[in-house]
């Protein structure tokens, strides 16, 4: 179910006033995690009326009405929308929203539930909207939430993979589909705003684990906001360090580990931008790379 999360205008976005810093980096670090938890549908901030221009309708006739417009509590200065699992966890996150104004002055936000289609009575218009959205999927030939590259991992007891993920990088389960024996066939997780695919190994199906190859020549990246945190995370849940974490020259905090499953991870913050010459130059001064 998608909730639409309104910003009312003041006179201060009214007056085209700029968000601080500060209250800049305050939404970026909500909408984050809202991104990671899997639930930030969009999120955007809009120009003060005098940018824009309402359509009036007196029957038939509709004629334009240029901005700006003077009450400002009657205007939107912004939206987010997040597609949740219940009212309770919108609520939930509704009431994590930092406050909008520019000096945290008293105001309000409000939260309105969008229409699904399962919410109309069936007949021709709900069908031809049916039709509409359907087209509308058939055009994303990426599906929605998914990127053009998503990582496939056999793992031999794929359920307690999954668990293990959980622990370690706060994945989130989106779908499991059992064979006959309770082994899984096919397996989603979330994890940040990327998914992996996982599932037991099958007979017939080209089975090639890490365990058949004495090691797995394949290493997953993961750029976390902590990578110490996720780190530390990992290893109590079961991973083993391969690489251990340091500031590195092309300006990554990098470090690789094997989970539990044989699957290699490399964890990564990015801290710092290097310019492709200094990342060459530091690179050539490396003692082992100058010997």
């Amino acid at each position: 179910m998608r909730y639409m999360i309104l910003v009312k205008a003041t006179a201060q976005s009214e007056a085209d006033a700029m968000p601080t810093e500060a209250k800049l980096s305050e939404m970026a670090q909500y909408h984050e995690a809202l991104q990671a938890a899997g639930l930030l549908v969009e999120g955007n901030g809009l120009q003060a009326s005098r940018h824009g221009w309402r359509v009036q309708y007196n029957g038939a006739k509709r004629s334009v009405i240029d901005g700006p417009f003077a009450e400002s509590k009657e205007l939107i200065a912004g939206y987010t929308l997040i597609n949740v699992d219940s009212p309770e966890q919108a609520r939930e996150w509704t009431q994590r929203f930092p406050n909008p104004t520019l000096d945290d002055s008293d105001t309000h936000i409000e939260v309105r539930r969008l229409f699904e289609l399962e919410d109309f009575a069936p007949g021709p218009g709900l069908d031809a909207h049916h039709a509409l959205d359907r087209r509308q999927k058939d055009i994303q030939s990426v599906p929605a939430g998914m990127h053009s590259i998503t990582p496939h991992l056999e793992c031999e007891g794929a359920s307690d993979a999954i668990a293990f993920y959980k622990a370690a990088f706060d994945a989130i389960e989106e779908a499991r589909l059992p064979g006959p024996d309770g082994r899984l066939m096919h397996a989603q997780i979330r994890i940040g705003n990327s998914t992996v695919m996982l599932a037991d190994p099958f007979s017939g199906c080209a089975s090639h684990r890490p365990e058949r190859l004495t090691g797995s020549p394949v290493c997953i990246h993961l750029y976390v906001a902590d990578a110490d945190a996720t780190f530390a995370r990992a290893i109590a849940a079961g991973a083993t360090v391969i690489m251990p974490l340091s500031d590195m020259f092309w300006g990554d905090r990098y470090g690789q580990l094997e989970d539990p499953f044989g699957h290699r991870w490399s964890i990564a913050t990015h801290l710092r931008d290097v310019s492709p010459e200094d990342c060459a130059a530091a690179l050539a001064a490396m003692p082992e790379m100058s010997s």
